[in-house]
């Protein structure tokens, strides 16, 4: 279970923004990108967020970047913790020279005009920054690259005084559904990408919890996250593999609770 000390560096309040985009103006359609972000606010909410959420035809340039840079940056003190979920379009514009720059498209984006109607990764990292919460956590139902960090995969040290310091830290972290040349899977046989079902799946019952200690830090989630869609994707014939990012060079870690976590006999823990 997590040690007092854990709790104690966990003082403040939780705020998160859920953005999911269907009915794009400009770009493909998608089926279930609503219905992830939708799923995604109910967990959030049994989980003690408090939620904004733009679908569709709110989640405009100007509004994401209003709740976020706005809003989000008046609203969030520095012990608080913060989540941002985008089911979307995610786009790479590649540059020569080989550089790379990536962009999460609105509902009124165009895929050819990334630079005035997407948001690029810069400016993501820029209102992560300004945000002056402990820890924030972008998990982004989107295949995209470009992105400014220090990537990073496998588990991390567990025990007590790890678990301590990383949640005394400041830290800014993005997990992403896939890279840059890769495609989110959407199943119907799932009713969700499978990003997002394994996201959701991972908190909720605990699965993500791998080493069973009752904390799901955001490194941990990834592990989970990256054997399961790595291998559902697989099957498919398909090859989508989440990555992960530090945006910033301080240690701390987003951390959830594994309050539904499943024990080896079947039954529930808390």
């Amino acid at each position: 279970m997590p040690s007092k000390t854990f709790g104690s560096n966990q003082s403040g309040k939780a705020f998160a923004i859920v953005i999911g985009i269907d009915q794009y103006e400009k770009a493909p359609l998608l089926k279930y990108a609503v219905a992830d972000a939708k799923s995604m606010e109910d967990l959030l909410v049994q989980q003690g967020f408090e939620v904004a959420a733009l679908y569709n035809e709110r989640a405009t340039r100007q509004t994401i970047l209003k709740e976020l840079g706005d809003k989000l940056a008046r609203s969030v003190g520095e012990q608080d913790r913060v989540v941002v979920f985008f089911a979307g379009h995610g786009e790479t514009y590649k540059v020569k020279g080989g550089s790379r720059m990536g962009y999460l498209l609105p509902v009124e984006g165009e895929p050819n005009l990334l630079s005035s109607t997407a948001i690029s990764m810069g400016t993501i990292k820029e209102l992560a920054d300004a945000i002056p919460a402990k820890h924030i956590l972008f998990l982004m139902d989107a295949c995209y690259g470009g992105i400014a960090g220090i990537g990073f995969r496998g588990l991390p040290y567990t025990g007590p005084d790890y678990f301590h310091q990383i949640t005394k830290e400041r830290g800014r972290q993005l997990i992403t559904a896939g890279g840059a040349d890769q495609q989110v899977i959407e199943s119907p046989e799932l009713s969700h990408s499978v990003f997002t079902h394994y996201l959701i799946e991972g908190i909720e019952k605990g699965s993500a919890d791998l080493n069973e200690d009752g904390i799901i830090p955001a490194s941990e989630l990834y592990s989970y996250l990256d054997s399961r869609v790595f291998n559902f994707a697989k099957l498919k014939g398909h090859n989508q593999r989440p990555e992960m990012w530090a945006l910033s060079a301080e240690k701390g870690e987003f951390v959830f609770l594994a309050t539904n976590r499943t024990d080896s006999s079947g039954g529930q823990t808390s």
